[in-house]
């Protein structure tokens, strides 16, 4: 039985292989299709950057993130 889901896991890990493989080939060989950048205004960019920088310090002082 043990033998019958590694042979499974085998299978599926293969098949998870060629469909990253193959994802990767379309995704090189596609051109690409947008020709302008769609940005986000630049105030939510800063305050996003804001609110990064608060997540990395409240993480880094251990106020946030497991206990």
């Amino acid at each position: 039985m043990l033998r019958l889901i590694l042979l499974i896991l085998l299978v599926a890990a293969v098949l998870i292989a060629i469909a990253a493989m193959v994802g990767t080939i379309q995704a090189m060989t596609l051109p690409p299709t947008a020709t302008q950048e769609d940005r986000m205004p630049a105030t939510f960019q800063k305050i996003a950057y804001a609110v990064l920088i608060l997540l990395m310090l409240g993480v880094s002082a251990g106020w946030l993130g497991a206990a």
